[in-house]
């Protein structure tokens, strides 16, 4: 019963979401993550993760709006 409430769930996830609305997301995912990291005194974490946000934003074409 699970699994094909699960499979009806991804089912009806694939259907709805089009290319434009993932890159939104995306966007709004590292948007929160980059916001996050730039708002710690932690240098570590701006010389690895803001590095990984960019290179994600290259490959999937995510441009940085805000």
């Amino acid at each position: 019963m699970k699994a094909k409430l699960i499979g009806m769930l991804v089912s009806l996830l694939m259907k709805t979401l089009t290319p434009d609305l993932l890159k939104n997301f995306a966007d709004m995912v590292l948007d929160f993550v980059e916001d996050r990291v730039k708002g710690t005194k932690s240098p570590v974490d701006d010389a690895i993760i803001l590095p990984i946000c960019s290179m994600i934003r290259g490959a999937f074409d995510i441009p940085d709006n805000d």
